[in-house]
């Protein structure tokens, strides 16, 4: 049920009730257009169990209201794919309205589309408030100097990104440099890989530096935040403990004064018995 399933649009009407039960979709490479997406927008609007659908090496360009509508409301989708498609600045502009309100989507890959610079100011946009991606592919996408700055700008505060892939970019010292600076900055950051991009050797030398100082802080958290919450757990164990003793404390105290009173009600019993039953009056 994990597996991918590849799917051609062909058949997919057939295999529509197969589909919506699949947690992982590839339509790689089968010559998809904006207008073949029907059966996928049935799927994300009535899939309860679809995680990762893959659009890898079609044609979409993401200007089908439809499709961007149901992803928008698609709840259960973690990772999606549009690798090497034929989507502009325009499409990742709906993109990141789509990321503006879905907050469940993991991973988003958009490499080898021409999104240049303005299609990275578009998605910066949303990362300013998205806080639940976390992987993003970037690579060969000609953002430039330009985009590599909005997005630099944009992780300013952002404390969930855990990878972003940026190779291939013809993203020189100066662009590079305004994202080593956020990293450095904001080391809670994973890693940016900046491979295949005009980068001089020692701005490469600072990014590994300043890369290497990331991993072992967020490692140092991490236990640090398993320490804490062992601490936590301890202190919840030790807060019911406390809490144990004082009910059986005040069982016994109940549990004492129903003794004391049980002792009373059968001297009572015991005088009146002795008395006759009868009360005298002086």
């Amino acid at each position: 049920r994990g597996r991918f399933i590849a799917i051609d649009s062909s058949f997919v009407m057939m295999k529509f009730g197969a589909l919506v039960e699949r947690q992982k979709i590839s339509l790689w490479g089968k010559n998809l257009g904006d207008e073949d997406l029907d059966v996928v927008i049935k799927v994300l609007e009535e899939s309860k169990v679809l995680e990762v659908i893959d659009f890898g090496s079609n044609k979409i360009t993401l200007t089908n209201d439809k499709f961007v509508n149901a992803l928008a409301h698609n709840r259960t989708v973690r990772g999606i794919l549009f690798d090497g498609n034929k989507i502009g600045a325009e499409g990742v502009q709906r993109l990141a309205s789509i990321l503006k309100s879905n907050h469940t989507i993991l991973k988003l890959s958009l490499s080898n589309n021409q999104i240049l610079a303005e299609g990275a100011r578009h998605l910066a946009s949303a990362l300013v408030t998205n806080r639940s991606l976390q992987f993003i592919d970037l690579r060969n996408a000609n953002i430039g100097d330009e985009g590599a700055a909005y997005l630099a700008t944009s992780l300013k505060g952002n404390n969930n990104i855990r990878g972003l892939r940026l190779g291939g970019n013809n993203i020189s010292d100066k662009g590079a440099e305004k994202l080593v600076d956020v990293l450095e900055s904001n080391p809670v950051l994973g890693g940016f890989v900046l491979d295949d991009n005009p980068i001089s050797d020692l701005l490469k030398k600072r990014y590994e530096d300043v890369r290497s100082k990331g991993e072992d802080l967020r490692s140092k958290r991490e236990v640090d935040a398993l320490k804490m919450t062992i601490a936590e757990k301890d202190a919840l164990i030790a807060a019911r403990d406390e809490e144990m003793v004082r009910m059986k404390a005040e069982m016994a105290r109940i549990i004492g004064q129903i003794d004391s009173l049980k002792s009373n009600f059968e001297s009572l019993a015991l005088g009146n018995s002795s008395s006759g039953g009868k009360v005298g009056f002086a």
